[in-house]
């Protein structure tokens, strides 16, 4: 199964060059900015410091993160764990390549919060900053406010770590129609539920709460949607369309112009079908067996084996 679907993924990827806009929309959702800190004994300081950029996809998008890949004509891709992820070591390919796209097209999620400290550190390591300790500190400094911050193996070792400030990130409007896209590859979810009376359908985007501003730019990009806070997940907030109207008006449409890239795509496939079904005048028994069987080959369900 998954041989065929990567054949008809390739058949759609090929000649198809990503845009610049779709990139920097699905870092946004699932790129990490890292920095790793290693012991190394032929170091003066004892320490090596490597900053990544990585994607990590599961290995049904292969072929979106050759894609990348073959955008950036940098990094590689390798198994990891269960995954594939795409990677930037390089500090070359860093500095030449990674950095400059991201400051042409601007992250606009908090992690453009993670990427600024990422080019901080960088430019310490251009400067070499980190072969001595006084500038080793400053770069500690600056990874224990990235990301999840420092191991606690590493506040161990460096007990005089005071966090850099993280910068406050004001939000940037959505300016292209690829960014959302690229997004919604990444964290986007068009759903089919089965209910005692027949079928919920919905598009939605989960994000940490701190994006909420985003979610709600979302809804006047596209002019609908509403915002949910679920109760068992406080840092959770969902941007989602339930009317069917806007699904069949907006949502579709807006997708149809705006291809998705990844695997989603197939999902967007499945989602347009079951909207075709529903829109029957009256679903036949077969009408919602089909859909059934269409709901349960989606997202997770849907089998590479």
């Amino acid at each position: 199964m998954l041989k065929k679907i990567l054949k008809k993924m390739k058949m759609k990827f090929k000649n198809n060059k990503l845009c610049p806009n779709w990139i920097t929309g699905f870092s946004d959702a699932e790129s990490n900015f890292s920095i790793r800190i290693i012991k190394d004994k032929n170091r003066k300081v004892g320490w090596r410091i490597l900053p990544i950029f990585c994607i990590e996809l599961h290995k049904k998008d292969i072929l979106l993160l050759k894609q990348i890949q073959s955008f950036f004509n940098v990094g590689s891709i390798y198994i990891h764990r269960s995954n594939l992820a795409y990677t930037v070591q390089s500090f070359d390919d860093l500095s030449k390549v990674i950095i400059p796209h991201f400051n042409k097209y601007p992250l606009i999620t908090q992690k453009r919060s993670d990427f600024f400290l990422f080019k901080l550190i960088v430019n310490k390591l251009k400067n070499n900053e980190q072969a001595y300790f006084e500038g080793l500190q400053n770069i500690i400094n600056i990874r224990a406010s990235i990301n999840k911050g420092l191991s606690n193996k590493l506040l161990d070792n460096f007990p005089n770590t005071i966090p850099f400030n993280r910068p406050k990130i004001n939000f940037y409007s959505i300016v292209h129609p690829n960014w959302l896209v690229g997004f919604v590859d990444g964290e986007g979810c068009f759903y089919v539920k089965p209910t005692k009376s027949g079928f919920n359908i919905n598009m939605s985007i989960s994000q940490h709460s701190r994006d909420e501003l985003l979610l709600n730019e979302i809804i006047n990009y596209l002019n609908c949607g509403i915002i949910e806070k679920p109760i068992t997940r406080p840092n959770i907030t969902n941007f989602v369309v339930y009317k069917f109207s806007d699904i069949c008006e907006k949502i579709i449409p807006f997708f149809n112009n705006n291809p998705l890239q990844g695997i989603k795509s197939l999902d967007f496939q499945d989602f347009c079908k079951v909207v075709n079904i529903k829109n029957k005048p009256q679903l036949t028994l077969e009408d919602i067996e089909l859909i059934r069987k269409i709901k349960f080959g989606m997202n997770r369900g849907r089998t590479f084996n």
